[in-house]
C-alpha cells in the first residue's frame, strides 16, 4: 500500500459527512521492473478523523474485496477538483492517472473495495463493509409492504372519491 499516494473521497455515509480512502495496492512489476498497481477503496471514516494515520506502520497488507468500476457517472454528480485536490466521486480512471501508475489502462478500468470477510477481526477505520452490509437492501421489505399498503390505499379512496362525486353531480 502507497499511503503517501491516497486520495480521500468526500462522501457520505448515513447523515454523516466523511471520506472515502482510496489507496494503491502494489501487485507485481512490469516488463520495466516498474511497480504496477491496483486502486482500492478501503472504506469509508468520519471527518473528523480523516488525517488519522493508525496504519501505515504495517510492512504488508492482505486486501480482499470485490471488483467494480467506482461510481456511476450521472448529470448530478459532482465533478472532481484533482487540482485542489477535492474529490466528490471514485473514477478510477481519474485516480490513476493522478498516481501516475505505469500500469494505467489496466488500473483505470476497475479498482477493489475492500471488505470484511472476518467478523472477528474487523478494521475500526477506515469502516470496511461486510458482506452483510453489501447484500443488504437499500429498503427494507416491511418498508416496501408499507408503501404498497399507502398507495393501494390511496387507490381504492380515490376510486371512491371519484364514485361519491358522480354519484352526487
Amino acid at each position: 500500500m502507497d499511503h503517501d499516494k491516497e486520495i480521500k473521497v468526500e462522501k457520505m455515509l448515513n447523515g454523516e459527512r466523511g471520506v472515502e480512502v482510496i489507496t494503491p495496492f502494489y501487485t507485481h512489476l512490469n516488463k520495466d521492473e516498474q511497480p504496477c498497481a491496483i486502486m482500492v477503496n478501503r472504506g469509508w471514516m468520519p471527518w473528523d478523523l480523516h488525517t488519522f494515520r493508525y496504519d501505515r506502520d504495517a510492512d504488508t497488507s492482505v486486501v480482499t474485496g470485490l471488483l467494480y468500476r467506482g461510481d456511476n457517472k450521472t448529470k448530478y454528480s459532482k465533478p472532481n477538483q484533482p487540482v485542489h485536490n477535492r474529490y466528490h466521486s471514485v473514477y478510477p480512471e481519474q485516480m490513476a492517472v493522478m498516481n501516475q501508475l505505469p500500469n494505467e489502462e489496466e488500473a483505470s478500468t476497475f479498482m477493489l473495495k475492500a471488505i470484511d470477510l472476518d467478523q472477528n477481526s474487523r478494521t475500526t477505520f477506515p469502516t470496511v463493509p461486510t458482506v452483510t452490509d453489501l447484500s443488504d437492501m437499500g429498503i427494507p421489505v416491511e418498508r416496501h409492504q408499507a408503501y404498497e399498503t399507502m398507495w393501494n390505499s390511496l387507490g381504492y379512496i380515490g376510486v371512491v372519491a371519484n364514485t361519491a362525486m358522480w354519484l352526487y353531480l
